[in-house]
């Protein structure tokens, strides 16, 4: 049976670490939506004064807006339900967990091989002799050869137990990776959104800025007073 105190922790809190930050970016994108939407914009609204800085000032509203909702989108996938399979271990994605596996596979794999087709048949074998023995050990009738295969039985079922609870461990690593991966890339295009809603501040800004001091530094000539003869 396997050495159950080598086997690593379960990544379970890792996992609900990861989606709890994913859902605080979520917040904080809403929250800048909601500032963009105030009420400090709808003042600055009133100081546009053409049709040139009411077109600049709504394409910077919409790219502001846009960045804002690319943040919330793609942070948003990192939250949705992962199926993880042992066959995602192949992924590109997961190359640091299968290098993390191939320093010391016996804290992965247990006893029962170096890989997980042979963790995945090492679950089988086990199971099948399990069932064999508890199928012989129901007709056998000597009491002496009955302690035998209950305690063999015993050992094929523990055997079995082992194997299973490696591979289920297994499958919780792929998981959290996969939602580790996830919550990179979403961090790479809240990053990338963030750029993107300071460039439609700042398209949004520059439309709307105070002319007023500018017909202030250059006042309009006044008229000349006429002289009566």
């Amino acid at each position: 049976m396997a050495d159950e105190t080598r086997l690593p922790a379960p990544p379970t809190d890792a996992v609900a670490d990861m989606r709890a930050t994913a859902r605080w970016t979520i917040a904080a994108a809403a929250g800048v939506g909601a500032l963009l939407l105030g009420g400090a914009p709808l003042t600055a609204i009133g100081k546009i004064s053409g049709p040139g800085e009411a077109a600049l000032a709504f394409a910077g509203l919409v790219v502001a807006l846009g960045g804002v909702g690319w943040a919330i989108w793609q942070t948003g996938e990192a939250l949705m339900p992962r199926i993880a399979t042992l066959d995602d271990l192949d992924a590109p994605d997961l190359a640091d967990l299968r290098a993390t596996i191939a320093r010391d596979p016996s804290v992965f794999y247990g006893p029962f091989g170096e890989s997980r087709e042979e963790l995945r048949e090492a679950v089988a074998f086990h199971g099948k002799v399990a069932a064999e023995l508890a199928a012989i050990a129901a007709g056998e009738t000597d009491p002496v050869r009955s302690r035998v295969l209950a305690q063999a039985l015993e050992d094929a079922r523990g055997n079995t137990a082992s194997a299973r609870r490696l591979q289920a461990r297994l499958l919780e690593f792929v998981h959290a990776w996969k939602v580790r991966t996830a919550v990179r890339r979403a961090r790479l295009h809240t990053l990338a959104a963030a750029a993107v809603i300071a460039l439609g501040a700042v398209l949004f800004l520059g439309a709307t800025h105070d002319s007023g001091d500018d017909r202030a530094a250059h006042p309009a000539p006044s008229a000349s007073p006429s002289t009566s003869r």
